[in-house]
């Protein structure tokens, strides 16, 4: 007997280059007191990977980018303003930080650029933790639509789950 199949529609936008991409999706974040969940909060997640295979065991194919929704709608007016330069430019959002026991600090950067070199240009967006990147060119159209996608879940991602405290009668 075939099995059937359930679909489930997540709010996501993919883009993609010769060699890496990147998925925009909604997430959230969970909240644990003595392993009991008591809060969710709403977050974006920006997951660059590459589409190259691995050089070596150790070789990192895949950062993620997790934001707070006024990080992504900042993010998207990042985008919009590189979008709209003359010049070529780079902006960089606030580093992520995070200590992982004897690991210690691991800082990751998310950077937007519009780029020329040798005649030609585009645009790019780029995850970098610590000594591995993984950067994503872009077209100007995928470029200004990851912005508006961006500035949309920033406002339908600004959500907390709590548990509802009403006293028992």
């Amino acid at each position: 007997m075939p099995l059937k199949i359930e679909l489930k529609r997540n709010r996501c936008y993919e883009l993609f280059s010769q060699s890496a991409g990147l998925e925009i999706s909604a997430a959230s974040k969970t909240v644990k007191d003595h392993d009991q969940v008591v809060e969710r909060i709403g977050r974006i997640q920006l997951r660059f990977f590459k589409l190259t295979p691995k050089s070596n065991p150790d070789e990192v194919t895949q950062i993620r980018f997790i934001c707070e929704p006024d990080e992504a709608f900042n993010l998207a007016l990042m985008i919009s303003q590189v979008a709209a330069s003359a010049a070529p430019c780079k902006e960089k959002l606030h580093p992520h930080k995070f200590v992982a026991g004897e690991q210690g600090e691991t800082v990751t950067t998310l950077s937007v650029e519009k780029w020329e070199r040798g005649g030609k240009g585009g645009f790019a967006v780029t995850v970098a933790r610590g000594k591995d990147f993984i950067s994503v060119p872009i077209p100007l159209t995928k470029f200004l639509f990851a912005a508006e996608f961006l500035r949309f879940l920033a406002t339908d991602q600004c959500w907390v789950e709590r548990p509802d405290k009403r006293i028992p009668a």
